[in-house]
């Protein structure tokens, strides 16, 4: 099969959330179709993402958009455009043409578009089918950080979701099927012709930990320039930590992550919790934490860091919402609790007996296994490639 698949970032590395799931799922299709990544961005790539990506076996076609023609176009949403922002920022006429003149030149059999940034380059309806990779469904996402947010961010963000969800069902009504992580994202898109892919995780890189560290540290990982994660480390650090450490002095806080901001900076000021924000290999950072701790309040999908830390065996404790989108068991494969008090109770439970957290570890390792590789992940997207050309 002859696929462009549209993106407006290259999955360059190291790879995390979105394009983590780009990556695995070129590299598990390319060798068996005959794939193009057409990225639509804002910025050049550098030459190293450029080169990750044809190391797959992908041909890469750059169409840069730049940055100067995103004010006009925000602009536009302003002044009665009703598009997302998160499409009028990629939204470039040049870009369009040069994106339809290739599907002339190549007559591709599918496209497939990650993520609504891509909605404004979709083919026309009488074009090769399309795959929407939605991931999850980002207008319940910002109403939750609406929820959370003071004015005028929490006013944006509801305006910004209010559009988005026209924008969603448009594109589900448009394409042949639409991909989500999870039942709930898929139940927040209204359901019909979406389907459930779900991430995975690189059993490889992701190797189980034989045995418990030394000392007694938590640690939360993840990209920390991202509101929801900032919001989840400024929770654990203030309301949560004090309280572990309370009880058991010796435990320390990592927070581990890309791009943190001033905000999470700031709490690597607060005793017992340090700062790594240039994470070589986040799989040595979680196997060397005693329990990793994911006390999610906003946000949508489905948790990596949930997944990498289940399959190096770090035993986990986190909230409803972290796990709302794995099949997993609480009291099994990890710990779940709601507040403060109950998630610092649940790390405290196991800085105290290792054993339950070896017990855990264990569970949640087999059932990464069973159920979260990317070999899994890749073939339910070409399952949907398949079933959009009928």
């Amino acid at each position: 099969m002859k696929v462009l698949y549209l993106a407006t970032r290259l999955p360059a590395p190291p790879w995390r959330g979105d394009q983590l799931r780009a990556f695995h799922h070129l590299r598990l299709l390319a060798p068996r179709h005959d794939v193009t990544c057409c990225a639509l961005v804002l910025r050049p790539p550098s030459d190293e993402a450029i080169a990750a990506v044809r190391a797959l076996g992908v041909r890469v076609h750059v169409v840069p958009l730049g940055v100067a023609g995103a004010l006009g176009q925000l602009a536009r949403g302003l002044v009665g455009d009703p598009r997302p922002f998160q499409v009028l920022l990629y939204r470039r006429t040049a870009a369009r043409r040069a994106l339809d003149a290739l599907l002339a030149r190549e007559r591709f059999d599918l496209v497939h578009a990650q993520l609504v940034r891509t909605a404004a380059y979709l083919p026309p309806v009488d074009g090769p089918p399309v795959v929407l990779d939605l991931v999850d469904a980002l207008s319940a996402n910002l109403r939750r950080r609406a929820a959370r947010e003071h004015w005028p961010i929490g006013w944006v963000a509801a305006w910004e979701a209010t559009r988005l969800a026209r924008e969603e069902k448009a594109l589900i009504g448009r394409a042949g099927a639409t991909l989500v992580v999870s039942e709930a994202e898929r139940a927040a898109l209204g359901g019909g012709s979406v389907r459930v892919v779900p991430n995975g995780v690189d059993l490889e890189r992701f190797a189980w930990r034989a045995g418990p560290p030394a000392g007694a540290r938590l640690l939360f990982a993840g990209n920390l320039g991202y509101f929801p994660n900032v919001d989840a480390a400024r929770w654990l650090a203030d309301d949560v930590f004090p309280r572990v450490r309370a009880a058991f002095p010796a435990a320390e806080l990592r927070l581990a992550g890309a791009r943190p901001t001033r905000a999470v900076r700031r709490l690597a000021e607060l005793p017992g919790v340090t700062l790594e924000a240039d994470v070589p290999d986040m799989a040595a950072e979680i196997a060397a934490a005693s329990v990793a701790v994911i006390p999610m309040r906003a946000g949508s999908g489905l948790q990596n860091k949930v997944l990498e830390a289940m399959a190096v065996g770090t035993p986990v404790v986190a909230t409803p919402r972290a796990v709302a989108a794995l099949d997993v068991e609480p009291g099994r494969h990890l710990l779940v609790a709601e507040d403060p008090a109950a998630i610092a109770e649940a790390c405290l439970a196991l800085l105290r007996d290792p054993m339950q957290g070896a017990a855990l570890g264990r569970a949640a390792r087999r059932r990464v296994e069973e159920r979260y590789g990317w070999d899994a992940s890749a073939e339910a997207v070409e399952v949907a490639w398949s079933a959009s050309r009928r």
